[in-house]
């Protein structure tokens, strides 16, 4: 006789009905699940869907937002283009000729005569607070001096 031989049954479970509930309550009791695990089973799964959802929601209010932001840029790149190019207007339309011509013919400016204008000579206004007899003629004659340099530029 061979020890490692197997044993050769013609065994038939359907004459042993013990055999048979065994075996049954030991795939049944694999397969069943409790009560309580089922709940916490679908409480995660829940979870799980409720995290998902979040995270949608999360996405698409950031992709609403970048989209916000294109817009308010593009906004902004289109009103310096305008400022800009308004800016080119006002200087170009500072021609001193156009704007003298135009004060005189439309508005009626009139050009001042020679005994209209008045010339003054400005000192420093912390050093005339003092100001004696000698002071006084030294600044008449820078005075006559200033007033005769403004009439030889005009």
């Amino acid at each position: 006789m061979v020890i490692s031989e197997k044993k050769l049954y013609n065994y038939y479970l359907e004459d042993d009905n013990i055999a048979i509930t065994r075996i049954r309550n030991k795939y049944e009791k694999k397969r069943r699940i409790k009560g309580s695990s089922k709940i916490k089973c679908i409480l995660f799964v829940l979870v799980l869907f409720m995290l998902g959802l979040s995270v949608l929601f999360q996405y698409s209010r950031i992709n609403a937002v970048n989209k916000e932001i294109i817009a308010l840029e593009n906004d902004l790149k289109e009103i310096q283009m305008i400022n800009d190019s308004k800016e080119g207007q006002i200087l170009s339309s500072l021609d001193l000729n156009y704007i003298e011509t135009y004060a005189k013919d439309t508005l009626g400016m009139v050009s001042p005569e020679n005994e209209q204008y008045t010339y003054m000579a400005i000192n420093q206004g912390y050093k005339t607070a003092s100001i004696d007899k000698s002071t006084e003629t030294a600044s008449n004659a820078e005075s006559k001096l200033v007033s005769w340099i403004v009439n030889l530029i005009n």
